[in-house]
């Protein structure tokens, strides 16, 4: 929400992409999936507004915006494209689908590249990571990018976790993520479900869980090369 002011001096610094999430396009949308705390409209256009001159900011300053959309089912599917309407070409759009929802969210994405004259141009994955998209050319030239979730697991510390089943854990090992404590210092989290595996940041650099992590990448690295050329 700070972005405008924010993006110019971030950009000097060496900034040069932010994700935004966009939970809506229009005031009432947006409201629509707020906290009952904070459903107020004025409020939402403010956020919109916010929104829209944070991106606009970072098209100013050099710095690639990327737009990330939940669609849960086919009622989301015209906020999708109000989206790609009401931003410039220059705001890079993820579809993300929703694990809760399941097909019915794949089954709506997929309805959107139809509308969209979508044609499938690259698959982009991630060596030792979950995350994975797939980059469409819509019929007006513009790109969006689908993501999607490969079945990665570390070998040895998912192995053995109570959550590692495809009903409690459909993420897998999805990749590291840098927390802020409330004392000032940064923790690097391996699992959004099982917060034990954090650990400040010096300390996380020495653990066996970081050679684990870096091992199986470079493993996956190596099997994703030659599964490419064979």
């Amino acid at each position: 929400e700070n972005g405008s002011r924010q993006i110019a001096e971030c950009a000097r610094a060496g900034l040069n992409r932010v994700n935004f999430s966009v939970f809506g396009t229009t005031p009432t949308e947006l409201a629509q999936v707020q906290h009952a705390r904070f459903r107020d409209t004025e409020r939402a256009e403010r956020k919109i507004t916010a929104l829209r001159d944070a991106i606009a900011a970072c098209v100013e300053y050099g710095v690639t915006p990327s737009a990330n959309i939940v669609v849960l089912d086919h009622g989301h599917i015209d906020r999708v494209h109000r989206l790609l309407d009401t931003y410039s070409p220059q705001l890079s759009v993820r579809l993300l689908n929703s694990l809760d929802h399941g097909q019915v969210s794949l089954e709506a994405i997929q309805e959107i590249l139809d509308q969209r004259g979508a044609i499938a141009e690259a698959r982009y994955l991630t060596a030792g990571a979950s995350g994975a998209r797939t980059a469409y050319r819509l019929e007006d030239g513009r790109h969006v990018y689908v993501k999607w979730i490969r079945p990665i697991r570390l070998p040895e510390t998912c192995a053995s976790c109570r959550f590692n089943n495809d009903t409690d854990c459909q993420e897998g090992f999805y990749g590291l993520r840098l927390y802020r404590a409330q004392t000032g210092e940064y923790l690097v989290g391996v699992c959004l479900q099982r917060m034990d595996l954090c650990w400040r940041l010096e300390g996380f650099l020495d653990h066996p869980i970081a050679r684990e992590i870096l091992e199986f990448r470079i493993a996956e690295h190596r099997k994703l090369l030659q599964e490419s050329v064979s």
